[in-house]
Order: structure tokens, then C-alpha cells, then sequence
């Protein structure tokens, strides 16, 4: 089997036709010299072609526990600022899951940081059997480019490395491309189609709102209207009795955090992060809690202190937005870019007004690490919310009926072979998997037509559920850390 023969045969069918585990770094039983040869050969060419692509560096193969699958972690250079591209550099980190370079690729532009201490399939990814791309945001995790301050941190720039990435990977993975991933790493790839409309062939963004301001009154309405008015009720006495008890509770809740956790919140202050998380109460309950799953744990307001409070960390997950980690490391890029241009909820202080002692200061602006020094861009989002209606190609929606981010969702045209759909009761970490089988089959239609591959509607009626979506919001409270947004 010389090269192009094997450049052109799954990565995964070779190893499995000589007996060796299809994961991780290909361990498996003893071979013969030409078998280990032709496997060496597999190694040698993915690294080679990796190797050639300029600007990057492989940093490690790490093991992957997905079937046919290499892990790869990645460094791409990037230049800070791509209207000076000849200026200061930094390194971006890339997650690769490699299936075969002739294979469909999935390009998930995180809104985040990018965990590679294990690898992570997201459903696209695993639906169509594809190769993953999955890209640290900039300012996030280890992709910061150097300096104090938030200069280049919008979503042109963020757009201009997805770009790049694009351009540097897509002559060695020949396949389509269908990019996407849930919350804001959705929301990252609706601005990167906005800015570079036919890098990709297709986009899935998952619960993925646009809104309007910084403090945006449309979230207010959807918290009043979500749900059902006995549990809306329910919801404002459990918050009503967390802030008449604070004094008790706070100090609970800074020697648990503490303790369990080693958090401390001397930047925004114990009482208001846990006045802020009380005010958001509701949002989060509706955001990450399946009704079913959380309302026989929704203490009533006569509940202890105790009881009160482990609804309030480990259901709701409430106090994570606020503590010195979070936005020294992990939220405060994503606070800033609210304050600057991607919008932020307000919060319902109307049924709480005479029990805070902070009222209007729960704003992303009140929670970054650095000053912002420049006005909220008002006019951008509502003019990507309608050239992505107008214009946008090859896109699906998704979003939980129930979830606050559905506030102001994107809306598409059919026309332009694009479609959105609500999952009924769904929170924020739906999938393609929740819709009803008609429109779960039509969205599932249109990815394989997207990624040039045959789809089975009667296999996909009896397949196993998909794998979880590389999300930047995962779950409900403590067990899941960040981030909850």
C-alpha cells in the first residue's frame, strides 16, 4: 500500500484491518514489520501534513477513548490584530479529532476556553462521522495575546482567526465543512458566516440568541411569561426568602465555596455576588433545570437555611458567576464582550425590589476585570440578526422552548436553505436528538446534504442517542462547574 493509497483509505479502516485499537494512540497487540510499517506510515503522513500547514505546531497526540479517532493538541499562530498583519503574534489553541483527511470536517469555534485534558466529539461531529476542528476563542483560556487591557477582543477579530484557521486547514481536509457548536460557540459561528459567508458549507448553532443591549428588557418579558404562572410564583418566594435570610446564608455560602471549592469573591463582594445570584434565580432555572428534573427539589420559602442553599449551588449553580476565578479567568472576556458588543440580560428586579441592596448593578460591565472604556455598539447585533435572515445559507436553529436565551432568537428563511426550530420544554442544552421525529429528521437531512453524504431516514429513526455537544454551557450547578452561561 504506498502513500497516496493510504492517504486516501480511513485512518480508522487501517488500523482496524490489523487488528489495532481504533483510539488513542493505536496500542494494540504485537505486529509483524510490513503491518507496523504500513501503521507507521498512517503516523508518519497525518504529522507530515499537519507539520506543513504554516503557522502551526502540533504541541501533543494525546489518547482519545472515541472509536477511529486521533487527538491532536494544536497551536496556531495568529496575528493580534488582523488589520496589521505584519504586527505582534499570538498562539491559539486547536483541539483535532482526525478520522480521515478525505472525510467531512466539523469546525466548532469555541466561545470559551478549550479543555484538551480529554477529547470530546460533538454531535454533528459524531452524526456525520467527521473529522473536529475545535477552536479556543481569543482572550480565552491559553489563547491571550499579550497585554492588560481587552483592545482586540470583537467578534471581527475572533471571526479573522476563524478565517485563517479555515483557509490553513481546509487543503489538507478535503471534505465539506460544517461548522457550529452551542450558546456562544454557536453564537461565534453565526459572526464568523457574518464576516466570511462561504468558508464554510454549512452552520448548526445551538440555543444561540442575539440581543440587543447591555441590558436588554426583552429577557425581562420571557421570565414572565415562561412556564407556568404556579411555578413563576414558587420561583419569586424561593428567591424572596434566600434575600430576607442573606445574613445566614451568605456566610454559609462563603465557607462552603470556600471550602468545597476555594473560591473567595473579594472583586464584586460576597452579599452582592450572592444578591446578583439570587436575582438571576429564575433565569437559571429555566436555563439549565428540566422541569421535571428540578421542581420536586425547589425548596419551599419556609425550607431551612441549609436546604435553601443547596438548591441555590447545586441546582441553579447560582454563585459560579461571580467569585474571583471567574472573572479573573474564566467569565471575564465573556463579561466584557457583553458590555461592548454582544448584549446582556436584564434581570426581573420588579417582584425582589424591596429586599436588594444593589438594585441595577447585576450589568457585564459591573463584572470585568478590566475598565470598559468603549460605548456598547448598538447598531451591530440587529444588523447580524438581518443579514443572517436575508442572506444566510445553509443554517439551522435550534433552541429549548423554555430556555431564556430563546428570548431573541435568529430567525432564517427557507429559501435560503436555512430553518429553525424550538424543542418543546427544552432548556439550554438541547440537541438535535430532542426535536420531534419530523423535524429531527429534516434537520438531520439537511447537515448530510450539506456534508455531501447519503442520508437513511429509517436508520437515523433507530439510531443510538448522539454524543453530547461540545458545549460552552453544560449543566445545572457545582457538579458541572463553568461556565453556566
Amino acid at each position: 500500500m504506498n502513500m497516496r493509497q493510504i492517504r486516501n483509505f480511513p485512518v480508522t479502516s487501517i488500523f482496524l484491518a490489523l487488528g489495532v485499537a481504533a483510539c488513542g494512540t493505536g496500542e494494540g497487540s504485537a505486529l509483524d514489520e510490513p503491518v507496523a510499517a504500513a501503521q507507521a506510515a498512517v503516523t508518519d503522513e497525518v504529522l507530515a501534513e499537519l507539520n506543513g500547514i504554516p503557522g502551526l505546531t502540533v504541541v501533543s497526540e494525546n489518547p482519545s477513548t472515541i472509536p477511529g479517532t486521533r487527538f491532536f493538541v494544536l497551536r496556531f499562530e495568529q496575528p493580534v490584530d488582523h488589520h496589521d498583519p505584519d504586527g505582534p503574534r499570538f498562539t491559539q489553541k486547536i483541539a483535532l479529532l482526525h478520522r480521515s483527511f478525505d472525510a467531512p470536517t466539523s469546525f466548532l469555534p469555541s466561545g470559551y476556553a478549550v479543555n484538551t485534558r480529554r477529547a470530546i466529539e460533538g454531535k454533528v461531529t459524531a452524526m456525520l462521522q467527521a473529522n473536529q476542528l475545535y477552536a479556543e476563542h481569543r482572550y480565552y483560556g491559553e489563547s491571550v495575546p499579550a497585554g492588560p487591557t481587552y483592545e482586540h477582543l470583537d467578534i471581527e477579530q475572533s471571526a479573522g482567526d476563524h478565517h485563517r484557521i479555515v483557509q490553513a486547514f481546509r487543503p489538507v481536509y478535503t471534505g465539506r465543512w460544517i461548522s457550529g457548536a452551542s450558546s456562544k460557540g454557536g453564537m461565534t459561528s453565526i459572526y464568523h458566516r457574518y464576516y466570511y459567508p462561504d468558508d464554510v458549507d454549512g452552520t448548526v448553532a445551538f440555543v444561540s440568541p442575539s440581543t440587543y443591549s447591555p441590558s436588554d428588557p426583552r429577557y425581562v418579558t420571557f421570565i414572565r411569561n415562561v412556564g407556568d404562572a404556579a411555578m413563576r410564583s414558587r420561583l419569586i418566594a424561593y428567591q424572596r426568602a434566600l434575600l430576607a435570610r442573606r445574613d445566614h446564608i451568605v456566610p454559609m455560602m462563603v465557607a462552603e465555596l470556600g471550602e468545597d471549592w476555594g473560591l473567595t469573591f473579594d472583586i464584586v463582594g460576597a452579599d452582592r455576588a450572592f444578591e446578583f445570584g439570587v436575582l438571576e434565580a429564575s433565569f437559571f432555572y429555566w436555563q439549565f433545570c428540566p422541569v421535571q428534573f428540578c421542581e420536586p427539589h425547589l425548596p419551599a420559602p419556609d425550607a431551612s437555611d441549609e436546604e435553601l442553599l443547596s438548591f441555590y449551588i447545586n441546582y441553579l449553580g447560582a454563585p459560579f458567576n461571580y467569585d474571583d476565578e471567574t472573572i479573573n479567568v474564566h467569565y471575564g472576556p465573556y463579561f466584557y464582550q457583553s458590555a461592548t458588543q454582544l448584549g446582556h440580560p436584564r434581570f426581573d428586579e420588579a417582584p425582589l425590589r424591596d429586599l436588594l441592596r444593589y438594585p441595577g448593578q447585576d450589568r457585564a460591565e459591573n463584572l470585568t476585570p478590566v475598565p470598559v472604556t468603549i460605548p456598547f455598539d448598538y447598531g451591530l447585533m440587529p444588523l447580524i440578526e438581518a443579514r443572517t435572515w436575508a442572506h444566510g445559507k445553509r443554517m439551522l436553529f435550534i433552541y429549548g422552548e423554555n430556555d431564556p436565551w430563546s428570548t431573541s432568537p435568529f430567525d432564517v428563511r427557507a429559501k435560503n436553505d436555512a430553518f429553525r426550530y424550538f424543542v418543546p420544554d427544552g432548556h439550554h442544552g438541547v440537541g438535535i436528538e430532542d426535536l420531534p421525529e419530523e423535524e429531527r429528521l429534516h434537520a438531520m437531512s439537511r447537515i448530510f446534504d450539506w456534508a455531501d453524504m447519503p442520508f437513511d431516514p429509517s436508520a437515523a429513526r433507530t439510531a443510538a442517542p448522539l454524543a453530547p455537544e461540545v458545549a460552552d454551557d453544560e449543566a445545572p450547578g457545582a457538579r458541572f462547574r463553568l461556565p453556566l452561561r
